[in-house]
């Protein structure tokens, strides 16, 4: 496996690309799959796949990297788009569910000792950042830490997810219930 401050020869950069987009489709119709069907999938060999990651495990990890990036890369185009607070929040919703739809699967790959850097942020997380800009602003509650409003966004995104894929809402329901919760909760 190639160190991770190590960067990749463009080639193997698309390698890894290809198997980790290949496994997001492949687990998202079968969680058990076998690497094989995710080698095949993905157009590169089972030996490629398995230097990438050696390990099912690995894959996994890679996998929820992945959800991090794309979650961050949500929240960053939503702020990019501008508008008032509650216009964010309100878009925040569909957003975060569309993204956290792509990724269900992984829900059977939990690893409770693995550490969300989303759970727990740190001080440069583009939403978290907002939410203590906006606060200053005077456009989010006062009151409220910043930091908490993270983490309960982060929670309610998190059961609003649950909720659609346990089929009690549908995922633009669940979408717009989340924004309009946060609208609610937070703005001021």
């Amino acid at each position: 496996m190639t160190k991770p401050h190590q960067p990749l020869r463009s080639d193997a950069q698309r390698n890894r690309d290809a198997v980790l987009t290949a496994a997001i489709a492949v687990l998202g119709r079968r969680p058990e799959a076998s690497m094989q069907e995710i080698a095949d999938a993905s157009g590169v060999g089972r030996t490629t796949v398995y230097r990438h990651f050696p390990a099912r495990e690995d894959l996994v990890h890679a996998l929820f990297d992945r959800v991090v990036d794309e979650h961050r890369a949500v929240v960053t185009d939503a702020l990019a788009e501008g508008g008032t607070a509650a216009e964010i929040l309100r878009g925040l919703g569909p957003r975060i569910i569309r993204a956290g739809e792509r990724f269900r699967f992984l829900n059977a790959h939990g690893d409770p000792a693995r550490e969300d850097p989303l759970k727990n942020p740190g001080a440069k997380e583009p939403l978290l950042v907002w939410l203590t800009d906006a606060q200053r602003r005077g456009e989010l509650k006062p009151g409220l830490p910043p930091d908490w409003m993270y983490t309960m966004i982060h929670a309610l995104a998190v059961a609003a997810n649950a909720q659609a894929q346990e089929g009690h809402r549908t995922t633009d329901e669940a979408g717009r219930l989340l924004g309009e919760t946060l609208v609610q909760a937070f703005a001021a």
